[in-house]
């Protein structure tokens, strides 16, 4: 177990460093590209941990790397699929349903509501029993 958490350590990384030096007033398109590849590596690395956190008790053979793979891709494209699609529903709900932005704690209790809707929605689905990853869901429809 200590080697995951190495090894999900390993391929994130932080970028708040970085993000730390870049001035968003002065520089909003560094920033922007320097926050999204943080952003993007912490997906990468929670998709990763979550595959190979499935597979620990798996023995090794010729076709692991191939189901690797195929489950890597599987948790990735259904947890940014939940997530997208629950933020351009919330999104098209305020477009569509004026009434809902007139109030401004209904509307951040609506956004919140479907936020969290995605996230726990996305932990209950589990596919060839691999849990799919709510964090994930939740920070693609928070992007949306």
């Amino acid at each position: 177990m200590q080697i995951l958490l190495l090894c999900a350590l390993l391929c994130s990384s932080d970028v708040v460093s970085a993000v730390s030096i870049v001035d968003y007033k002065q520089q909003p398109k560094l920033y922007s590209c320097i926050f999204g590849e943080g952003v993007f590596n912490d997906i990468v690395s929670i998709i990763l941990f979550n595959t190979v956190e499935q597979l620990q008790y798996l023995e090794f053979s010729a076709s692991t790397p191939f189901v690797i793979i195929g489950e890597f891709f599987m948790l990735g494209i259904i947890s940014l699929s939940v997530g997208a699609f629950m933020g351009l529903a919330t999104s098209l709900m305020f477009k569509h349903l004026r009434f809902l932005t007139h109030n401004a704690v209904c509307e951040t209790f609506i956004i919140v509501g479907m936020s969290l809707f995605s996230y726990f929605a996305t932990n209950m689905i589990i596919i060839a029993g691999i849990e799919m990853s709510g964090l994930i869901s939740l920070l693609t429809c928070s992007i949306i």
